[in-house]
């Protein structure tokens, strides 16, 4: 596949709404404050990229890799994942409300996971003892649960 290669970028509020990224290498990028709902992501990579208050809503996902990327504050709700892993990521805070993948679960492996709203997007996962010891604070907060000290 000949993709086509973006490095050492920054994006701080921009948009990049209802587009269409496909065979995108990007790799070292940081985006901050980003619009992006609504976006086709095709066959592509993000590597060593950091994502701070990124708005991904109602996108599409088909055969993406996330390696060694942090996001934080990032909003999937509503997106579709198809074939996506997230390799040696850091889910500081990230939104899966409403979202869907495919017959092929993501795969996360080494990914640390961190706040994540709508965890149903895991329901039939399997995860590593510490990617579920890092959903426990989001799993007590969402049933109300508070453990005694």
């Amino acid at each position: 596949m000949n993709m086509k290669t973006t490095r050492g970028k920054q994006f701080i509020d921009e948009k990049f709404v209802r587009t269409g990224w496909i065979q995108q290498k990007i790799v070292d990028c940081r985006y901050a404050a980003v619009q992006m709902y609504e976006t086709h992501v095709t066959d592509s990579e993000y590597i060593d990229c950091k994502f701070s208050a990124v708005n991904w809503r109602a996108s599409k996902f088909r055969h993406v890799i996330f390696k060694n990327c942090i996001l934080d504050k990032v909003d999937f709700s509503g997106s579709e994942f198809l074939s996506c892993q997230f390799l040696n990521c850091e889910w500081q805070e990230v939104n899966f409300t409403d979202c869907r993948t495919g017959v092929k679960k993501l795969v996360l492996d080494g990914t640390k996971i961190g706040v994540v709203a709508g965890l149903e997007l895991l329901a039939g996962h399997t995860l590593t003892h510490e990617q579920a010891i890092g959903l426990l604070p989001t799993l007590l907060h969402e049933k109300d649960i508070e453990i005694e000290v």
